[in-house]
Parts: C-alpha cells; structure tokens; sequence
C-alpha cells in the first residue's frame, strides 16, 4: 500500500500474517499505521523499515506497537529475519488468540527464548545449506564470521 488509506482498506478486505510499513507514506507516518495497525489488528506484528530512520523514530514506532525498526538498506537475510521474526510472534499471539489461553500460555514462551530460538534455528539452517562452512554462513545471514562465532557461543551450539 502507498498510503495509510490504501493500507486500512487492504487491511479490512484481506487477513495478513504481517505488515512492514515505511516511515515515510503518501499521507502520512508509517508510525500513524502502527498505532492503527496495533488498536485494531492487535495480534498482527508490524515493523517499520525506512531509510529516514533515526533514534527517536525508532523508540516511536516500538512504543506505537512495532516488534522491529530497521534502516535502509536492508539486505535479504537481515529481511528474512524480520519476517521471521514477526512470523513467530503472529504464531504466539494467534495461539493465545485461538483456544484454551492457559494452555498457550503454558506452552509460549517469553519473547528473549523465542528470539534466541528463532536465532538458533536460523543459524543452524545457514549452516545445514552452507555445509557447516561458517564463512559462508556468516555471509548468507548477512553477518560477519566473528559475529556468528559470538553468537553460536552465546547460544550454546558448536
């Protein structure tokens, strides 16, 4: 959508499992459609990607109800990590959202968990399609090599 209109009539016709939204549209904040998005699509997860970003605008839109706030540009292993990301908390909330709430609750876990999770299985993927070359799993997350040595050591794999 190229507007805050166009996205509020898209978001009334049509289920999204996620809505990434630029700062800048044709009439008005991408921060005016996560504040929107978040009221009345309280499970969908939305994050703000934009080239005009800064730090004020990104404490904004996380305060409006954005899970992430990224700068352009963004290359495509850093954008499939978001929507990963943005996947797996619609998944938790759709989960708390449908059926018995204690039992999703029982079973959810805390966002850091789900996050370091998420992290491990995307790591662990990169590594599974590189042949556990850690160079160009690295490269294929869109981190440097020492990055991902921090990493797989903070999160326990080898």
């Amino acid at each position: 959508a190229e507007s805050i209109q166009q996205a509020k009539l898209l978001l009334g016709e049509n289920r999204f499992d996620i809505c990434l939204t630029d700062m800048r549209l044709g009439d008005g904040s991408g921060i005016d459609l996560i504040s929107y998005v978040s009221e009345h699509y309280a499970n969908m997860p939305i994050a703000m990607i934009t080239a005009y970003g800064d730090v004020q605008s990104a404490v904004n839109a996380l305060k409006a109800g954005a899970y992430d706030f990224v700068s352009k540009p963004v290359d495509l292993g850093e954008m499939r990590q978001i929507v990963q990301r943005g996947l797996l908390l619609g998944a938790d909330n759709g989960k708390s959202a449908i059926g018995n709430s204690a039992e999703a609750d029982e079973h959810s876990q805390p966002l850091p968990e789900a996050l370091a999770r998420l992290e491990r299985e995307q790591i662990r993927h990169a590594l599974e399609s590189c042949r556990y070359n850690k160079t160009k799993a690295a490269a294929q997350l869109g981190i440097t090599f020492r990055a991902l040595r921090y990493k797989m050591d903070k999160l326990g794999m080898e």
